[in-house]
């Protein structure tokens, strides 16, 4: 049997930072999919059409019409496309079965198999049900599969009973993806080719903008040594020199980042890196061994200055946390990227101006603005779907760029200027460029620090007058 895995294009508008710092980042999931399916004795191809660029026809040219399944992933922003996709592949190739996942299609997966989008919806982790259907087992025996019976009947098998051990998964399907086209997200990476990596699942975090349900509460793990066999594997074979590590808290576990920090210096191993963290999962003494170890920069999602936002939130942090994590940090030399949401449930002008005072007074050397969006699957959601207070659920903006949130306290475009003002303050400070422009850098560094200050110029600049079209 021959398996199709296709990982959507995207398209980012011209007003949104993402669409300049955006990473290219090689598609895992579907990548371990792919792995274990061929494991299986079968076949499979994977098109990621995001990081080609392909427009849907040429999507639609490169599967196989004998090809028995075509499986598509999808998040929110990405899903209208790959309704479209599903759509055409039916029109095309009418006898072949049409899955979809990923974390929208997870969520809606009742609607997506009862409006006939597709045949099938893997839901949460894939890797069981793939496995199953590698075996021909049938339909109803499946766990994390939503499907539709020859009478249309739609049918929930139940979720399956444990989550996976990424310790027992293949190395993904990388020599099946165009390995040259992806790069860490602009300012994560001083050295290239660059690429992300994720080595754990779940999250112990409940912050309402997340969707957790997809991988379960609890923290699983690779092993340190896992990871060190999956990074030599990506120098070996892709020249790979810096790692992106994008697991929601990288420093969840500290025993395993200590580990492989201690595994790295010990095998000598010749990398760059940084990672995702929270306030609360550093120490002082783990952050100068991971600076030993290679790593250059945290980014730590801090969200917002305001007590009552947090809690809000429910971010299980507060501010008292915050200077005292980026003396830490700094301390040990890391560079720091701070995280930060503008229209959270109880945002004010006032909030959002003392939060953006703090990234640009905290002694932090990156940050990254986003607009709170409150995707399907999260209590945010959930609850002001229940109040009526969603603004729209025009799916392709659900971008982390358009107020979505219908707030009491701050109107949506007022929180769009504090977007764009933020950017530029924090950017566009006389100190900011001087400090970068007498720094010692490499001449990676340097040129990195040219292309970044090329793009990010001319958004912010575009952002002047985006904002004044939104003046109220």
């Amino acid at each position: 049997m021959n398996f199709v895995f296709i990982n959507p294009p995207r398209k980012i508008s011209a007003n949104n930072i993402w669409r300049i710092i955006n990473p290219e980042n090689p598609p895992l999931g579907i990548a371990l999919l792919s792995a274990i399916w061929d494991k299986q004795g079968h076949t499979s191809q994977i098109i990621d059409a995001a990081v080609l660029q392909l427009e849907i026809p040429e999507i639609i040219s490169m599967i196989n019409p004998s090809t028995d399944f075509v499986g598509i992933t999808a998040t929110t922003p990405e899903i209208t496309c790959a309704i479209i996709i599903a759509k055409k592949v039916r029109e095309a190739f009418p006898c072949i079965k049409i899955i979809m996942g990923g974390a929208h299609p997870t969520v809606f997966h009742k609607e997506l198999v009862r409006d006939k989008i597709c045949d099938m919806v893997v839901r949460n982790e894939g890797e069981i049900p793939v496995t199953e259907l590698a075996k021909e087992s049938p339909y109803n025996l499946i766990p994390n599969l939503t499907w539709r019976k020859s009478d249309n009947e739609v049918i929930v098998n139940p979720d399956a009973e444990t989550y996976m051990d990424l310790n027992s998964l293949p190395l993904p399907a990388y020599n099946k993806l165009p390995m040259r086209l992806y790069h860490s997200a602009l300012g994560a990476a001083k050295n290239e080719p660059s690429i992300g990596m994720v080595t754990s699942r779940g999250c112990p975090g409940k912050c309402t903008f997340c969707f957790s349900k997809m991988f379960g509460l609890k923290i699983r793990l690779m092993s340190a040594l896992n990871i060190i066999e999956h990074i030599e594997h990506l120098q070996k074979n892709y020249g790979i020199r810096e790692i992106s590590f994008y697991d929601d808290t990288f420093t969840a576990n500290k025993k395993n980042v200590a580990e492989l920090c201690q595994l790295i210096l010990a095998k000598e191993i010749k990398l760059s890196w940084s990672c995702f963290s929270r306030v609360d999962s550093v120490t002082p003494e783990l952050l100068l061994l991971m600076k030993k170890a290679g790593c250059h920069q945290i980014m730590y999602g801090f969200e917002s200055i305001d007590e009552k936002i947090l809690k809000n939130i429910n971010k299980g942090t507060n501010s008292a946390q915050f200077q005292k994590v980026v003396d830490w940090t700094k301390a040990a030399k890391i560079n720091i990227r701070g995280a930060f949401m503008f229209g959270n449930p109880g945002e004010t002008l006032d909030s959002m101006e003392r939060t953006l005072a703090f990234a640009k007074n905290s002694g932090i050397q990156f940050a990254v603005f986003n607009i709170t969006t409150p995707y399907p699957g999260t209590a945010l959601y959930q609850d002001f779907l229940r109040k009526d207070l969603l603004l729209h659920q025009k799916w392709d903006i659900y971008n982390l760029a358009e107020p979505i949130l219908k707030l009491d306290s701050v109107p949506g475009e007022a929180v769009r200027r504090y977007y764009y003002k933020a950017y530029r303050n924090f950017y566009l400070r006389p100190g900011f460029i001087l400090r970068h422009i007498f720094s010692k850098h490499t001449f990676a560094e340097l040129l990195f620090y040219a292309k970044a200050a090329s793009r990010i110029t001319g958004f912010l600049f575009r952002s002047i007058f985006t904002s004044k079209t939104y003046k109220e």
